[in-house]
């Protein structure tokens, strides 16, 4: 019973005595209140307010303004502490009193207004130190007195300061030295001239390579080359123009006996030292052993919370992350286990934790937490890397590092094609710079070829003018990067035609792939096919425009390319439905998907949840076509100083050369080559195209609007934009009946 009323009485006290601070507290902050009241307003009502303002003012000057701010954060800074109330009084009262004394100094110095306090300081300290002396002194009584108050880590910000003044200058240096080299490339070619090649549309002759490249690789040889200039009679070429297949291999075979030295035959790979090295304190990053063994307690603690027996059975360090494995005690389910990612994030301070419900090959679960410093992965270490270069895959290329450190590559030509898709920022134009850079550190330009479309005209124009470029609906002086949508989907269609043309030659020479034709062309005195890698950096823009063509040219791309050495790389910001379609995700089981905003999009991605946990700027999930879970890599950082070292090398080689574009080839295949043909001559002869025209002579709205996309795709009309009425390319139309052996109008033929 004593104990009882002993603990009675000290309950009521604890109580009183919290009453008291309380009632203490709200009069401090009903007092700084008071003091912000009576110093900010110029007159205030009341005795006593007007006498403190004035004493405030007359002693304290100007910086009288700043004693309640400082007194209210001394007050917030002390309350904050409510199990030591009274500790660091002394200290914010000195910290405080130095902030004043020095503003109120530096006050009287400058404009005679820092009251009693500053004029007597001053008057003390400038008969010892002199007036510079107690600018000095001042300055660091204030630097002192917010040191004594906040607490500022001045190495800390001022490595802030230096990170962004270095960031910002390296930016300027890499902004300077790319107008310098475009200026540089535009001053080249004003002051190249090149001999102007008149077509004759009658006579299919190639454009003359060897005077082309011998001019650009050796100028001084310009003049020892003569330009034969035989006459080609229309006998030898007439019966060729039947049969386009029978007309190619003909004219290849007389550019092979005449030209017999390839345009690549001195081309040189680039070398590594173009590319950035992996810095000491890169290689240095990552959680160190103590780091480790504190995480590794820290996890099996907070499994322990929640009365869960697990322990951490393997830790693998990586780049970004670090892996923990989890093997659970017998009886312990899974899902208990993973229904705890968000409360170990909590424990471990971590944001955009994976958790991997089953580690394939082992009976643990996995943990993906970030590291506190995450290492930039370079692209030279990875080339440089034995996992790249004992494999000899034409289409090798490296994704990164894995979520252990060690490198990651993959082939194209087994996947065979690729979605790579994610949020703005995440790292998508940077891993598809890094895998053409890995193409092109791997193949000269006549093993490869690339086809790029950029709609949004920033990404992919660094490759302007190098060797590698490709299009099938373009000659190869003047190839470029595709930016417009409209372009970009002629030259898909014509990308389907050369795989047309290469399935009718592989049936020939009765191979199955473009390595056993190349082999069979080797042994038979043929040329050899290039690979083409198709690269579309932003697809949602180009199918909002150009939306049928497109879907219909990439789904009959990615079903069939593979074999003729056809591979395709799709990127977009928009992982959507409808930009993703069935179709589009169907053809392409490899995919690269990184930081995302939700679980939706990782669905649409990788019909699976875990991009949304990913934390950017090259973390992304690889999901391989033989595997059924993705992978968790830190793709390579690849700056535009590299990429314009790298295509200003393999540039000051060669220029883009391929053979004669499709232009010159156009025929028209299947069951609406008549049609077409049929159209051509109702166009001629009425002067006019339209699709109610078309309608009433092929008998359906459908088969005329199939007709008129047609002839748009192959350049025949053009309708201007602002414009409702087709413009007609007459002479193109007869050139073409004429070249098929049709007469431009039809005498008495009925449509219908």
């Amino acid at each position: 019973m004593p104990r009882s009323i002993k603990q009675r009485f000290a309950s009521r006290k604890k109580k009183k005595n919290g009453l008291r601070h309380f009632v203490y507290w709200m009069l401090s902050f009903a007092s700084a209140l008071w003091f912000a009241w009576i110093i900010y307003i110029p007159s205030p009502e009341g005795i006593i307010a007007e006498k403190l303002s004035g004493t405030f003012h007359s002693f304290l000057g100007h910086s009288a303004y700043l004693f309640p701010l400082l007194f209210l954060y001394g007050l917030i800074a002390i309350v904050s502490k409510l199990n030591k109330p009274h500790k660091g009084i002394f200290t914010l009262i000195s910290g405080i009193a130095m902030i004043i004394g020095a503003v109120s100094c530096i006050l009287d110095i400058a404009f005679f207004k820092g009251g009693w306090l500053g004029g007597a300081i001053n008057e003390l300290f400038s008969k010892i130190f002199g007036n510079i002396g107690i600018i000095l002194l001042s300055a660091v009584m204030f630097i002192a007195g917010l040191q004594i108050l906040f607490k500022i880590s001045w190495i800390k910000a001022l490595k802030q300061w230096s990170a962004a003044i270095i960031n910002d200058y390296k930016h300027w240096t890499a902004a300077k030295k790319e107008l310098q080299n475009k200026l540089k490339i535009f001053s080249q070619q004003k002051e190249e001239t090149y001999p102007a090649i008149n077509p004759i549309p009658e006579e299919p002759i190639t454009p003359p390579r060897e005077t082309k490249i011998v001019r650009h690789r050796n100028p001084e040889t310009i003049t020892a080359v003569p330009q034969t200039e035989e006459p080609i009679s229309s006998s030898t070429v007439e019966p060729n123009m039947t049969e386009i297949d029978g007309y190619e291999s003909h004219d290849q075979t007389n550019e092979d006996s005449e030209n017999p030295v390839s345009p690549f035959k001195d081309f040189k790979l680039p070398t590594t030292d173009l590319l950035e090295k992996p810095s000491a304190n890169n290689l240095s990053a990552g959680p160190s052993d103590e780091e480790l063994r504190d995480s590794k307690i820290k996890l099996e603690e907070t499994f322990k919370s929640f009365n869960i027996s697990a322990f951490v059975s393997e830790v693998l360090p990586g780049p970004v992350i670090t892996r923990y494995e989890v093997t659970p005690s017998p009886g312990v389910k899974i899902s208990s286990i993973v229904n705890l990612a968000n409360d170990v994030a909590l424990a471990m301070k971590a944001q955009g934790i994976r958790v991997i419900p089953q580690i394939p090959g082992k009976s643990a679960i996995g943990f993906e937490i970030p590291n506190n410093t995450r290492a930039k992965v370079v692209m030279r270490e990875l080339l440089e890397s034995s996992e790249f270069n004992e494999r000899k895959e034409p289409l090798l290329f490296a994704l990164g590092l894995h979520s252990e450190g060690s490198p990651a590559v993959a082939n194209l030509e087994n996947m065979p094609h690729l979605l790579v898709a994610g949020a703005t920022n995440s790292g998508k134009s940077v891993f598809l710079h890094s895998v053409i850079l890995s193409l092109i550190y791997r193949n000269t330009p006549e093993e490869v070829k690339f086809l790029f479309i950029d709609p949004k005209r920033l990404e992919l124009t660094f490759y302007e003018d190098i060797p590698y470029l490709y299009d099938p609906n373009s000659t190869s002086d003047k190839v470029s990067v595709i930016t417009k949508p409209k372009e970009a989907a002629q030259s898909l269609v014509g990308l389907i035609k050369v795989m047309e043309r290469r399935y009718i030659k592989f049936e020939k020479a009765r191979v199955k792939n473009i390595a056993k034709y190349n082999e069979w062309a080797k042994k038979n005195g043929e040329d050899p096919e290039f690979y083409i890698v198709v690269i579309i950096d932003e697809l949602a823009d180009l199918i909002i425009q150009t939306k049928n063509v497109v879907e219909d040219a990439i789904q009959r791309l990615s079903q069939m390319a593979r074999a003729v050495g056809i591979h395709l790389i799709l990127a977009t910001q928009r992982p959507s439905v409808d930009i993703l379609t069935g179709v589009i995700k169907a053809n392409l089981p490899t995919r690269v998907a990184l930081q995302v905003t939700s679980k939706t999009d990782s669905r649409v991605i990788l019909d699976s949840p875990g991009a949304e946990a990913l934390i950017g700027r090259g973390d992304l999930l690889y999901l391989a076509i033989d595997s059924s879970k993705p992978l968790r890599i830190q793709g390579a950082y690849v700056s535009e100083e590299e990429i314009i070292r790298v295509a200003d090398f393999v540039k000051a080689q060669a220029m883009p050369y391929y053979s004669t574009p499709l232009e010159e080839e156009k025929t028209f295949s299947g069951t609406g080559g008549k049609d077409v043909v049929s159209a051509l001559q109702l166009v001629l002869e009425r002067r006019r195209v339209s699709q109610d025209l078309l309608k009433a002579n092929f008998g359906s709205s459908a088969r005329a609007t199939n007709i008129l996309s047609i002839l748009e795709m192959n350049g025949f009309i053009h309708k201007p934009e602002g414009s409702n009425r087709w413009e007609i390319h007459f002479d193109k139309m007869e050139d073409y009946l004429k070249k098929m052996g049709k007469n431009p109008v039809p005498v008495n033929e009925d449509f219908s």
